[in-house]
């Protein structure tokens, strides 16, 4: 379904990562997608916000879990590329329009830096 609030809706990006990393990290190769973006920490947690500047943020790590299954990443996200496991599931969230865009281009460049999908 579309419709006015679609534009406005964040998005979920998933990264699986084959190595144990934490938030921190994740964030530090988002950053390399753009030198000029900078990040925060939200209510002093595990969170972390990568930004554009100090209010555009394009992409935030909510959190990093260990996964023992590939059948729970399976379930979650049934098109996954299979991995062994254990893997480290991380969770991301982006905001609509560019910024989210741009959050999206950095979660696939980190990936990559990651050795993740």
């Amino acid at each position: 379904t579309t419709g006015w609030w679609a534009a406005r809706v964040p998005r979920d990006v998933t990264i699986l990562c084959r190595q144990p990393v934490e938030p921190r990290e994740v964030a530090e190769a988002l950053l390399l997608h753009d030198e000029t973006w900078g990040v925060r920490a939200l209510d002093d947690g595990p969170m972390v916000q990568v930004c554009r500047d100090a209010t555009h943020p394009v992409i935030t790590v909510l959190g990093v879990r260990r996964v023992d299954s590939f059948d729970e990443v399976e379930r979650i996200l049934p098109d996954a590329p299979t991995l062994a496991t254990p893997l480290w599931w991380v969770d991301t969230v982006t905001p609509a329009g560019p910024d989210g865009e741009s959050g999206i281009s950095a979660a696939l460049e980190a990936a990559m830096d990651l050795d993740a999908v």
